[in-house]
C-alpha cells in the first residue's frame, strides 16, 4: 500500500526561526513518502547560483522525540526536494521514474554517538529558496540503502556501485568494544584531526557512524596551523571505572611525538565528553615517548594488561623510535591511573626489535599460557613473535612474517594488526590492516584487496593463517564505496567509452593507471569498479620509472582515437597509443616521449603532465611539472612539428613575470579560462595542499605563450580544511551546469577522488556560502491516527482525492478508498477526480464526526 493511500499529516507548528519573505511563499506540496519533514528556508546572499553546495544542522532523532515517533532515525530515508514560490516541486534528474526526479543531490554527515547531523545539499538556482527536507524511521522500511543520493560539490568523494568491501585497522586505527556490546567497533585517525568511527552491528559488518564528539560538539583535536593532527587512535578503561578513556598520540601540532590522556567523564544521562589530562608520563616524570623510546614516527601506544604476571594489570607497549618498548605499572594512582615505570626495550632472539614505524599488538595466539606479540609495520610486513619463554618470563623468537610478506614499492603501507577470534569459532584470528591499500607489482592483474581478516585455518596450538574476503568472514562495510586510487593520485575526467557521460581516469603513486567508468549521469554518477588500464597484455605499471603516474588523455596523433599519456617519478613521460577504437580504446606499449631530441628527463621527481596548446598556434605542446622548484618546478615542451605529428623542443621553465615557483613539490594542474576574459589562465598545485590559480594577462594572440604577473605564488582557489587531503587539479565543467569545477585525488590523507563545484569554490573564497535557516517540522499520520486527535489540531492530508462536492464542503478519500474525510470549505471550487493537499483544522460535528475545517487546499502535482 502507497504512502498515499492511507496517510495524512499532523502539521506540528513549532517554529525554529522567523520566516522571511522568500520564505513566505506558497506551502510546498508534499513529495516523499517519508512521515516526517522539515522546511528549510535558503538565503542566496544575492549571487546567482548553479548547482550551488549547501549545508544545514539538524537534529532528526530529536524531532522524532517530540513527535512522539516511536522509532529511530534511519539516514537512508533522507530526502531532499526544492519547490518554487507556488510551493511544486523542481525536476532535478527527468531519467528518474516517479517523485525520485524531483531528488536533489545530498549528503548526510553524522557525529557518533549523538544524534545530530549535517546535511549538505545543492541548490538548483538562486531562486529556490523553500526546501524539504524528508526522512523517516528504520522501522517504517523507507530506507533505500542502495539509493545513490548524488554528488553535491563541496569535496565529496566520487563512488562506486552499492556493495561490499573489506575495511580494516591500519597502524593509525583501533579496534575495540567501545559500546560494550560484546563485539569490536573501529575507529580511524590519519592526517585530519578527527576520528571516524565505524560500529560494529554484528556479522563483522561495520556501520559508518560519523566523526567522534565530545560534549555534544565535533571533537576536533590538537593541531597544527594548516589543521593536521597525523592522530593515532587508541582507546582502553585506563582508571578501571567501566567507560573507554581515549589515548590519541600525534605527530604533528602542539602534542606532536606525544600520547595524550583524555579521561572519559561522561556524566549519566550526557553525551560522551573527553577531558584532557596531559602527556602520558612515567612516574619519574619522563614523557611516554621519551628518553630512549623518543623519536621516529607516529608513537603507538598497546595496553596490555598484566604483561609478565606480576599482578599489575596497567602494562602497555609503545612503539616508537622504530622500537618496542615495555612500561611496567607499578600499581595505581589514587585516580585509578596506573604508575608507570620507565620503559625497557623489548628484544626477540636476543636483540632488541627493531621495526619502522611499529604498532602492536599481544594475544596467547598459540595456546600455551603466555602472550605472544604481533606487530604491523611502516613498510608492510606483519610479525609474530612467539613467546618462547613463560607467562611471567617472556622471551621471543624472531619474528615470522604472518601478513603482507610481498613488499611493496613505496614502504608506506602502516599496516596494523588485531588479534581476535573474529569468526567465533574457537580460534584467534588476525586481522590486518594498511593505510593505503597498496598493490605490489606481482599482484598487478589480481583485484584489490583492502585488507581484512586472515582466518586461523590450524589449531589452536599451531595457528595457519589463510586470508579471507569481505563475503568469507573479513570486516567489512556495505555502502556505496569510494573510487579508490591509492594515495597520491591523480585524476583526469573523459568519456573513455563515448557514452555521453563523463568518466574518470586516475593514476596512483605504485604506478598504475585506473578506468571507472560512470554508469549512470553526472549529478548521481555510480562508477563501475575501477579497473588498471593495460597496454599489450599487462597493466600499465610505471613502477620501473619512479611510479606516481600521473595521466592526461589526448588524440596525439589525430587518428580520430584517445590517447594516454603517463608521467612518472624519474620526470619522464611515456605516451601510450590507443590501437583500439575511440569507444573501446586499448593500447600498444609505451615509448618515452622525446624533447630536442633526447628522451625527456626533468629536473625533479614525482613529475604530471598537461597536453595543451600553450602558445596558441594551433598545436598540442605538452606541459610538465615536477617537485624540483630550484629547477623552476613547472615547464612546457613546445611543438615544433604538426598537430598530428609532435615534435617537441627543449624544455623551457615557465615563469611568472620573472620569477619561478618555490612551493613544494609543484604539480599539474589545467589550462583553462577560469575567469571568463577568454584567454586561457594557468592552474597549478602545491603539493598536496592547495589549487593556485595563474591568471593571463597577455594577449591571447596566435602564436602567443601566456603571460603572467610576478607572482610566483599565483592565487590559492583551492584548499581543504587540513593539508594532504587533496592532489592535483583537473578543471571541467562536470555537472554540465556551465561553469569549470575542480575534480582533484588525494595526497596522503586518503586515496579517494574528489569533486569541488565552482560555486562552492567561489562562496569558501568569497565568505558566501548559502544561509540555511530551519522553520518548522512537520508530522504524517494515518487517517484514524487525525480522527483520534483533539479539536483545534492542525493537520495536513496531501495527495488525496476529492471523491465527493457539495457548496460548502466536500469530501477526499485515499486512492484505494479504504478511508475518507469531509473538508469543510466555502466557495471551495473543487472538482471531482482532483488530487490535493489539505491543510486545516480537526473538529468535530453536533452529531460527532470528524472533519477538517480546511484553511487551504491546493492540487497535488506530484
Amino acid at each position: 500500500m502507497t504512502w498515499a493511500n492511507l496517510c495524512v499529516w499532523f502539521v506540528i507548528s513549532t517554529v525554529f526561526a522567523a520566516q522571511t519573505t522568500d520564505a513566505m511563499a506558497a506551502v510546498p506540496e508534499w513529495t516523499s513518502p517519508c512521515q516526517y519533514r522539515v522546511l528549510v528556508t535558503v538565503n542566496p546572499r544575492g549571487i546567482s547560483r548553479s548547482m550551488s553546495p549547501a549545508t544545514v544542522d539538524i537534529d532528526p532523532q530529536a524531532i522524532l522525540n517530540s513527535l512522539g515517533a516511536n522509532g529511530s532515525f534511519d539516514p537512508d530515508t533522507v530526502e531532499v526536494i526544492a519547490y518554487d514560490s507556488a510551493g511544486k516541486p523542481k525536476i532535478i534528474d527527468p531519467s528518474r521514474t516517479g517523485y525520485e526526479k524531483y531528488l536533489l543531490p545530498s549528503r548526510v554527515e553524522r557525529y557518533y554517538p549523538i544524534s545530530k547531523i549535517t546535511l549538505h545539499f545543492v541548490i538548483p538556482n538562486q531562486t529556490y529558496t523553500t526546501y524539504a527536507v524528508y526522512f523517516d524511521t528504520v522501522e517504517s522500511g523507507l530506507g533505500k540503502p542502495q539509493r545513490y543520493t548524488g554528488l553535491v560539490g563541496d569535496g565529496d568523494f566520487f563512488r562506486e556501485g552499492y556493495k561490499r568491501r573489506e575495511i580494516n585497522a591500519s597502524h593509525f586505527d583501533h579496534f575495540v568494544d567501545f559500546d560494550g556490546d560484546g563485539d569490536l567497533d573501529l575507529f580511524k585517525g590519519g592526517v585530519e584531526p578527527w576520528v571516524y568511527c565505524y560500529e560494529n552491528v554484528g556479522g563483522n559488518h561495520y556501520v559508518d557512524r560519523g566523526r567522534l564528539t565530545s560534549g555534544g560538539q565535533l571533537f576536533t583535536l590538537p593541531k597544527s596551523a594548516d589543521n593536521r593532527s597525523w592522530v593515532t587512535v587508541a582507546f582502553h578503561d585506563w582508571d578501571g571505572d567501566g567507560d573507554m578513556d581515549f589515548f590519541p598520540s600525534f605527530s604533528d601540532g602542539p602534542d606532536v611525538g606525544k600520547i595524550i590522556f583524555y579521561r572519559n567523564t561522561t556524566v549519566p544521562g550526557g553525551p560522551l565528553t573527553f577531558t584532557r589530562v596531559g602527556p602520558l608520563t612515567t612516574v619519574t616524570g619522563t614523557p611516554i615517548p621519551g628518553g630512549p623510546s623518543a623519536g621516529g614516527w607516529f608513537p603507538s601506544i598497546t595496553f596490555v594488561g598484566d604483561w609478565d604476571g606480576d599482578g599489575h594489570d596497567g602494562d602497555i607497549i609503545v612503539g616508537s623510535n622504530n622500537k618496542c618498548w615495555l612500561y611496567r605499572s607499578l600499581g595505581r594512582d589514587s585516580n585509578g591511573d596506573p604508575r608507570l615505570a620507565d620503559c625497557v626495550a623489548i628484544q626477540a632472539g636476543g636483540t632488541d626489535i627493531v621495526l619502522s614505524t611499529p604498532r602492536f599488538d599481544v594475544a596467547d595466539i598459540d595456546n600455551d599460557g603466555d602472550l605472544d606479540l604481533f606487530a604491523g609495520s611502516q613498510p608492510g610486513p606483519v610479525y609474530w613473535f612467539r613467546n618462547i619463554g613463560t607467562r611471567t618470563q617472556p622471551v621471543f623468537a624472531p619474528g615470522v612474517v604472518v601478513a603482507y610478506q610481498t613488499p611493496y614499492y613505496i614502504s608506506d603501507a602502516h599496516s596494523g594488526v588485531k588479534v581476535a577470534d573474529w569468526d567465533g569459532d574457537g580460534l584467534l584470528d588476525i586481522v590486518v590492516g594498511r593505510f593505503w591499500e597498496r598493490t605490489p607489482a606481482s599482484e598487478a592483474t589480481l583485484p584489490r584487496y583492502y585488507g581484512g581478516l586472515h582466518k586461523n585455518v590450524g589449531t589452536r596450538s599451531e595457528p595457519v593463517f589463510e586470508r579471507r574476503d569481505e563475503y568469507n568472514g573479513s570486516p567489512y562495510t556495505e555502502r556505496f564505496q569510494i573510487c579508490d586510487a591509492v594515495r597520491q593520485n591523480g585524476v583526469r575526467m573523459v568519456d573513455w567509452n563515448n557514452d555521453g557521460k563523463p568518466d574518470l581516469i586516475a593514476g596512483d603513486t605504485d604506478g598504475f593507471v585506473w578506468y571507472f567508468k560512470n554508469t549512470t549521469n553526472r549529478l548521481f554518477p555510480v562508477f563501475e569498479t575501477g579497473q588498471k588500464i593495460y597496454a599489450g597484455n599487462q597493466p600499465i605499471c610505471l613502477m620501473a620509472s619512479g611510479g606516481h603516474a600521473r595521466p592526461d588523455t589526448v588524440d596525439w596523433n589525430n587518428d580520430g582515437k584517445k590517447d594516454l599519456i603517463v608521467a612518472d617519478g624519474n620526470g619522464w613521460i611515456t605516451l601510450f597509443l590507443n590501437t583500439g577504437t575511440d569507444t573501446s580504446p586499448s593500447f600498444a606499449p609505451g615509448t618515452r616521449l622525446s624533447a630536442g631530441g633526447s628522451p625527456i628527463d626533468s629536473p625533479g621527481s614525482r613529475s604530471s603532465v598537461l597536453v595543451c596548446d600553450w602558445n596558441n598556434d594551433g598545436k598540442k605542446d605538452v606541459v610538465q611539472a615536477d617537485d624540483d622548484t630550484s629547477s623552476g618546478g613547472y615547464y612546457w615542451y613546445k611543438n615544433i612539428g604538426t598537430d598530428s605529428a609532435p615534435v617537441l623542443a627543449t624544455r623551457a621553465t615557465i615563469t611568472f613575470g620573472g620569477q619561478t615557483v618555490t612551493y613544494t613539490r609543484p604539480n599539474l594542474g589545467s589550462f583553462v579560462d577560469w575567469d571568463g576574459d577568454g584567454k586561457k589562465d594557468f592552474i597549478g598545485c602545491n603539493f598536496e595542499n592547495n589549487v593556485r590559480f595563474y591568471k593571463n594577462i597577455g594577449s591571447g594572440a596566435t602564436n602567443q605563450a601566456p603571460t603572467f604577473a610576478a607572482n610566483a605564488d599565483g592565487t590559492i582557489i583551492l584548499k581543504d580544511y587540513c593539508l594532504q587531503m587533496i592532489s592535483g587539479a583537473d578543471v571541467k565543467d562536470w555537472n554540465g551546469d556551465g561553469d569549470l569545477d575542480i575534480l582533484t585525488g588525494q595526497g596522503h590523507g586518503g586515496s579517494g577522488l574528489r569533486f569541488f563545484e565552482r560555486d562552492y569554490i567561489e562562496d569558501v573564497l568569497n565568505n558566501t556560502l548559502p544561509l540555511c535557516t530551519v522553520t518548522s517540522v512537520e508530522r504524517a499520520r494515518s487517517i484514524s491516527e487525525v480522527k483520534n486527535l483533539h479539536d483545534a489540531v492542525p493537520v495536513v492530508v496531501p495527495g488525496v482525492l476529492v471523491s465527493a462536492c457539495y457548496d460548502a464542503f466536500f469530501y477526499v478519500e485515499s486512492v484505494d478508498r479504504v478511508s475518507a474525510i469531509r473538508i469543510a470549505q466555502d466557495n471551495h471550487g473543487r472538482k471531482v477526480g482532483e488530487r490535493v493537499d489539505v491543510r486545516g483544522i480537526m473538529r468535530t460535528s453536533a452529531s460527532g464526526e470528524r472533519y477538517i475545517q480546511a484553511d487551504s487546499v491546493i492540487l497535488n502535482s506530484t
